[in-house]
């Protein structure tokens, strides 16, 4: 694997940013065959933004004001939120001798990342457990498993790029 804790925090964020980048690709083409929905950027920033100043549950994020910087604080959230998990991917990896490269690891790793939307977000934003109440036709939960499977999926094409065994 990689040798010290000092090389596998910058390969995890390095795995991090590419991950996160495949995640975003892959999830662009996804909405555009229409085969997800998902939740909207701005929510997700204005979510964030929320979080900061002591807001973090709401009846229905759609319904609250709009916020400055929403798009900005989605983007350096999501990366700062991929990059911190690649690393604890890198990390865990190490310490239970796995493969960051094996495919199944690094796509059950993806999946298991599912957790902080369908348990966290879509509840904070007032969408319920796995988005089930979310808005019609947004197809938060299929959205969310496809799209963090893509983050795995990336997690592991750096890990191969890199010689992580």
């Amino acid at each position: 694997m990689v040798g010290g804790t000092m090389p596998s925090i910058a390969f995890g964020v390095l795995m991090g940013v590419v991950a996160t980048a495949t995640m975003d690709v892959l999830a662009k083409y996804s909405r555009k065959a229409g085969l997800t929905v998902g939740a909207k950027g701005r929510w997700v920033g204005r979510w964030y933004l929320g979080t900061v100043r002591g807001k973090f549950v709401h009846e229905d994020i759609r319904t609250a004001p709009e916020e400055a910087g929403e798009a900005r604080a989605a983007l350096i959230g999501h990366y700062a939120i991929g990059i911190v998990l690649a690393v604890v991917y890198v990390l865990g990896c190490s310490g239970l001798g796995l493969a960051p490269s094996s495919l199944a690891v690094a796509l059950g790793y993806g999946l298991a990342t599912c957790v902080f939307p369908c348990f966290l977000m879509f509840p904070a934003f007032g969408f319920g457990v796995f988005g089930r109440k979310g808005p019609p036709g947004s197809r938060l939960l299929w959205t969310s498993v496809l799209n963090h499977l893509y983050y795995g999926l990336g997690l592991w094409w750096v890990a191969v790029l890199l010689g992580l065994g």
